[in-house]
């Protein structure tokens, strides 16, 4: 009987676990100039970032209308955001300005 509860409690944890998978981080380049505004934090608030052809960043595509770029490494400045040091580590671009870098 034991074994039986154990097996059942471990069937449930199993089936309870999200079916998202972990999406593996890629290199992609940008194929055309884009300009957006990003988050510097600080006294400066927002800033106009241009994004030039070749430049190469870490990201992740989802297969949706956008690819998630990395702009910036994380540090302790943004552990207890929102706040005035904040900045932006992460930037939604259309896919039609990236490419898989090879």
């Amino acid at each position: 009987m034991k074994k039986l509860i154990c097996f059942l409690i471990l069937t449930l944890g199993i089936l309870a676990c999200s079916s998202d998978e972990v999406k593996a981080t890629k290199n992609f380049e940008f194929t055309a100039e884009y300009t957006t505004q990003i988050t510097v934090g600080g006294v400066v608030g927002v800033s106009n970032r241009t994004f030039k052809v070749g430049e190469t960043f870490t990201g992740t595509d989802n297969g949706k209308e956008t690819i998630k770029i990395r702009i910036a490494e994380h540090s302790t400045l943004n552990d207890n955001c929102p706040s005035n040091t904040c900045y932006q580590e992460f930037l939604e671009v259309p896919r039609v300005y990236l490419k898989l870098a090879e």
